[in-house]
């Protein structure tokens, strides 16, 4: 089985969109959905708590928000499958099979603990093809920008890290050491998971032949103008908690 959990905050439509199209393409597939809201208002959990009830979908509603790492843990502790799946609630999956393409990866070597996949923008160019550390001493993406089939982003191979946006986790890398980091409130998690994870001698592979759209900033935000400014400055308090945790590893 898979638990696919999706953390969300201020979102109805955007989540039944995700929920919608993640049915849509892996039908084949044994899975749970577990949708945590992260301490929204009111109203937006009520309208969750309604859609969920209706739609076999198991939510969890926080009453306050306490940031992406605990509510993904929120939903790994409820969840039964043999693989997690991370999605952010701005992922729609319009590709038959990609899932199948992630846990075939997965399946490919037992040290293979984490399987990240090709992430798209709506105007069908790269978002996301793994996570490389950029010359400004934070993390950028690979091919950004690309056509969607630009042929090095096609490979199967291992990455320095992957984005949390789309990430598979195999249930042996969560016992062996635990679920994200909650010092992260957002943002630098996913890199820090991988590098635990590769720490301890797994595998993080990307996953180029699976394929998703990521509507990236619906929620967050993508500059200073229009991102929270709450969350603005924990992302600057993650990356001085990364670097401080990791400058001197060499992974």
């Amino acid at each position: 089985m898979i638990s696919a959990i999706i953390p969300t905050i201020h979102q109805v439509e955007l989540v039944q969109q995700c929920v919608g199209s993640f049915r849509a393409t892996t039908f084949d597939l044994d899975s749970e959905i577990i949708v945590v809201d992260d301490g929204s208002s009111a109203s937006v959990q009520e309208a969750l708590i309604l859609w969920a009830r209706d739609n076999n979908v198991h939510l969890i509603a926080k009453p306050v928000n306490e940031g992406f790492s605990k509510a993904v843990n929120a939903g790994i502790a409820q969840a039964r499958g043999d693989y997690i799946l991370l999605s952010n609630n701005d992922i729609v999956f319009q590709q038959p099979g990609w899932l199948n393409y992630m846990i075939d990866t997965m399946l490919q070597d037992s040290r293979i603990g984490i399987v990240g996949a090709r992430l798209l923008y709506a105007n069908q160019t790269i978002q996301h093809g793994g996570v490389v550390p950029s010359l400004r001493g934070n993390f950028d993406h690979r091919y950004r920008f690309q056509p969607a089939d630009y042929p090095p982003a096609l490979a199967v191979e291992d990455a320095h890290a992957v984005t949390g946006a789309l990430m598979l986790i195999s249930r042996a890398l969560i016992e062996e050491i635990g679920p994200l980091s909650e010092q992260y409130f957002i943002a630098y998690e996913d890199v820090d998971y991988c590098y635990r994870a590769k720490k301890h001698g797994y595998r993080v592979v990307y996953c180029g032949t699976a394929q998703a759209v990521h509507l990236e900033g619906y929620t967050r935000g993508t500059t200073k103008l229009n991102k929270n400014r709450y969350w603005r400055y924990k992302e600057l308090e993650a990356r001085k908690l990364f670097w401080s945790t990791w400058r001197e590893e060499q992974l």
